[in-house]
Order: C-alpha cells, then sequence, then structure tokens
C-alpha cells in the first residue's frame, strides 16, 4: 500500500515536489521511500490528463464516456490521485436530492492499479459525502468486490430513479448493461 496525504490543494504541490527521486537519492545502498501519492481536489490543469484517464476507460467500456465540457463542468466534483509523474486517478462524487450521492468516474492508472489509490479516491469522497450530510452513496459498477470490500452492499438500480432518468434512460447499453449497483449507508 502506498502512502497517500489527502490535502488541500495549496499543500499539494509543495508535497509531491519534495519527493526525492533516483538521481537526488545519493548512494544506491539507500533505498528510496515509497512513493507518495497526493489526493487532492482536481484543478483545472488536472482536466487534459484526466480526460485521457477517463476516455481510455470509456473506451473499454468501463465508464460513461464524457465531454471535456461535461468534466470541466463537474470539475468541483472530483479529486485526483497525484504523484511525481501526475494525475494517476480521478473519481467524482455527483449530488443526488434526498441526502444521496454517487461515485462517478472512478479511475486509476493500469500501472498504478492494486496499491490502494482507487480505495482512497473514495475514501476521500466519503469523507466528503459524510461532511456535507449525505446519507448513502451508491455507484454502478463492473467491480463490484472492490466495492463490498469497502462495506458497500448489491442492490437495484431502480432505488435510484434521479440516476436513471440522468444517465440510464438515454444510453445506448441500457438493454444490455452490466453494471451493478451498490450502496453505502452513511448513518449507521
Amino acid at each position: 500500500m502506498l502512502p497517500v496525504i489527502h490535502a488541500r490543494a495549496a499543500e499539494a504541490a509543495a508535497l509531491v515536489s519534495s519527493q526525492p527521486t533516483a538521481a537526488s537519492a545519493g548512494a544506491a545502498e539507500e533505498p528510496l521511500p515509497a512513493p507518495l501519492v497526493l489526493v487532492r481536489r482536481a484543478r483545472r490543469s488536472d482536466l487534459p490528463a484526466m480526460m485521457e484517464l477517463l476516455d481510455r476507460y470509456a473506451r473499454r467500456g468501463l465508464l460513461l464516456p464524457r465531454t471535456p465540457e461535461q468534466v470541466r463542468r463537474q470539475l468541483a466534483d472530483f479529486v485526483v490521485a497525484v504523484d511525481v509523474t501526475g494525475v494517476i486517478g480521478c473519481a467524482g462524487l455527483r449530488r443526488y436530492p434526498g441526502r444521496m450521492g454517487e461515485i462517478v468516474g472512478l479511475a486509476v492508472e493500469e500501472r498504478c492499479q492494486g496499491r490502494g489509490i482507487g480505495r482512497h479516491l473514495v475514501d476521500a469522497l466519503l469523507d466528503e459525502a459524510r461532511s456535507l450530510g449525505l446519507r448513502r452513496v451508491f455507484a454502478l459498477t463492473l467491480q463490484e468486490g472492490f466495492f463490498h470490500r469497502m462495506g458497500f452492499r448489491t442492490t437495484s438500480v431502480a432505488e435510484f430513479p434521479d440516476k436513471i432518468a440522468l444517465d440510464c434512460s438515454g444510453c445506448a447499453k441500457r438493454a444490455t448493461c452490466a453494471e451493478v449497483a451498490v450502496v453505502l449507508d452513511l448513518d449507521s
């Protein structure tokens, strides 16, 4: 598991730039510390890297396709995971009436998967959901096991009529959708 720091945007640049590189680490005998991953609010400058990541997942049918304009309008809903190479993951929290939220656009660079980055992105969004007073958070996913390990349970997508009206009703894959609805009750 990578060391992950949740920080405000102002702290992000200093934390990422303070990490030693192989060239600055000195003698070869001393191991480098584990790379630092920072989870922070997405910024406009993150948009190209986020779009590349989201587009790659959308082309594989793992995420809904989004235009740069859609992501730009929803940028305040997103957090990103960054390391010294740049953005390595992203996820958003879309709010719905009834004190409900949805995890959207969860994507982690393939080379970084299995290192806890997705979990940290979702944890950051769950912390935000709690601070906003949301009672339930759901996701539509093809990775049901990932969410189960975080305490979500499988449910019916019919529990989320606002989601169906917003995204599902016009989706080309609606008749053959393989996504599973998972939900976490934050009140308990």
